[in-house]
């Protein structure tokens, strides 16, 4: 529903692999079945893959991935005719993707009447210059590409400005430009740059050519946060992203102090007129896709069942409400005045992840003790070696200092602090090595993105952090510095907590000043889970 959303491109992408994967599995089940009737004497029920020496027959002995079943154990006859079934009405609807092109795609043809307005009538700077970007965003690199090639010949030619394209990926490209053999950009900030060389500050580069510009802009969502864009002062949103914070922060690209422009302007694309209905059907659909992920992992208890429902639908009806918002104004990030905010409610991105790491790592987990930590360099300190934090912007890497990052959890029952902290009973802290909470438990967002970035595909330890914060404390027998962090952390924790209750308490006549003993008060109403050093 969403690429069909995005682009009619991108649906047909979508319809065109699933049929390739059905088609696959097709050849797979009719290879087994004659190699069932080639060999009537054989047990299939307890043959093995290891019994088979032909790997491709190897291959269709077994479907899944995860979860595995052998195709003897199933009913193969039914099954190949619910495929042909399912392939015969997806090929319908591929085929009615395919027919749309270029020519007949009337959402395309509307941005382009929106980028030729912009070139053809600029806006004006504060210093009187005709500005001509803009940028045009989309959730998807297939629906960005699509757009590129579509878009670049015709504002090359015809509107005589540069395009280019940014998905984070391999397909970063631009329009050829720029004279004395400067050929077209494929590197990410190097794109970035010329599009907005005011706010990057091209004139200080002296291996850049200063000559032209890239006026229009194509991307994902790769460069929605972290990125000094203001020279451009018109965004639009090709597709709407199901996470609202996602479309601000877009807009928070050009929407920033040191703007050259008087103004900003955002076009949306909504999907359709009627957007409660829309709202309606995507959200039965989300609801039940998000139950199925999280049934599929086959713990029964990795989760509560209605519990995991309920929150499907309280954050759906957050969702839809700030999406109806948007329709008709621009929230900003500071806009917190729901008793669940904007940095609770984007926890969903984490929530697959988790359940799939749970999944793979279950025994791992268990056998685990409390208290383990990790060493990990800072973006902005002079370990920042160790790895490659070449992609980050300054203004990302000099946020995440050195510092700890604090997992605890509270020892006695919270029941009732559920509307107070988001991942009762977990708090998660960053605490800078100077003392400063730079982030407390209502900001897990944040925290969660910074453990993404810092530890996410590491398996190996960083050695040299490793024995350098063993010399600093005795091998573990000098944590003074360690544990004063940590009383910061409470102490915020504890601070912040009284502030949101009695924030709750006052937000309207239905809230329940949860038990005084289920508050947070000291050091010892914790548990110590994990922790991050970062160094």
């Amino acid at each position: 529903m969403k690429r069909l959303e995005s682009s009619i491109r991108s649906f047909a992408i979508t319809m065109g692999r699933t049929i390739s994967k059905i088609e696959d599995l097709e050849d797979r089940i009719r290879r087994f079945k004659q190699f069932q009737s080639e060999n009537p004497d054989l047990d299939f029920d307890d043959l093995t893959i290891d019994d088979i020496e032909d790997e491709e027959l190897k291959e269709a002995m077994e479907v899944g991935k995860k979860l595995t079943y052998k195709l003897a154990h199933l009913k193969l006859d039914d099954w190949l005719r619910d495929l042909q079934k399912d392939k015969a009405q997806l090929s319908i609807l591929y085929s009615s993707a395919e027919s749309i092109n270029v020519e007949r795609d009337a959402k395309l043809k509307e941005l382009k009447k929106l980028i030729e307005n912009k070139v053809k009538i600029p806006t004006l700077t504060r210093d009187g210059k005709p500005n001509k970007k803009a940028i045009v965003f989309t959730a998807f690199a297939d629906t960005a590409v699509y757009l590129y090639d579509a878009l670049k010949d015709w504002v090359f030619n015809e509107l005589k400005v540069h395009i280019a394209l940014v998905t984070g990926g391999a397909s970063n490209c631009s329009t050829t430009f720029m004279p004395k053999g400067y050929k077209a950009q494929t590197e990410f900030n190097h794109i970035l740059t010329n599009f907005s060389p005011v706010s990057k500050k091209r004139n200080k580069i002296a291996s850049m050519p200063q000559d032209e510009e890239i006026d229009i802009l194509i991307a994902t969502d790769c460069i929605s946060e972290g990125q000094n864009l203001q020279d451009c002062d018109y965004l639009v949103n090709y597709d709407i992203h199901w996470n609202p914070v996602k479309i601000i922060q877009r807009f928070g690209r050009i929407d920033r102090i040191g703007s050259i422009n008087e103004a900003v302007q955002l076009v949306n694309f909504w999907p359709t007129d009627d957007l409660n209905k829309y709202i309606n059907l995507k959200n039965r659909v989300e609801a039940r896709m998000a139950l199925v992920d999280i049934a599929a992992t086959t713990e029964d208890n990795i989760l509560n069942t209605e519990a995991i429902r309920e929150l499907i639908k309280d954050d759906l009806k957050y969702r839809d409400k700030q999406l109806l918002r948007l329709k008709d104004e621009v929230l900003d990030l500071e806009d917190l005045g729901e008793s669940v905010t904007l940095n609770e409610f984007t926890l969903d991105d984490f929530r697959i992840e988790l359940s799939k790491y749970i999944e793979a790592n279950r025994k791992v987990l268990e056998d685990a003790p409390l208290g383990l930590y990790a060493v990990v360099p800072s973006p902005s300190g002079k370990n920042a070696h160790l790895t490659d934090y070449s992609r980050l912007e300054k203004a990302t890497k000099d946020l995440i200092g050195e510092g700890v990052v604090f997992c605890l959890r509270q020892k006695v029952d919270g029941s009732g602090c559920e509307k107070v902290n988001p991942l009762q009973p977990y708090f998660l802290v960053y605490v800078r090595g100077d003392g400063v909470v730079r982030y407390t438990f209502t900001q897990p967002k944040q925290i969660l993105d910074m453990y993404r970035l810092l530890c996410a595909g590491k398996t190996d330890p960083y050695k040299a952090l490793c024995r350098l914060f063993d010399e600093q404390t005795d091998n573990g027998n000098n944590m003074k510095d360690y544990s004063n962090l940590l009383g910061k952390a409470v102490d915020a924790i504890v601070s912040t907590f009284r502030k949101r209750v009695m924030h709750h308490l006052l937000s309207g006549r239905n809230a329940i000043l949860p038990d005084q003993q289920s508050q947070v008060s000291e050091t010892t109403d914790f548990e110590l889970i994990t922790w991050l050093v970062i160094k």
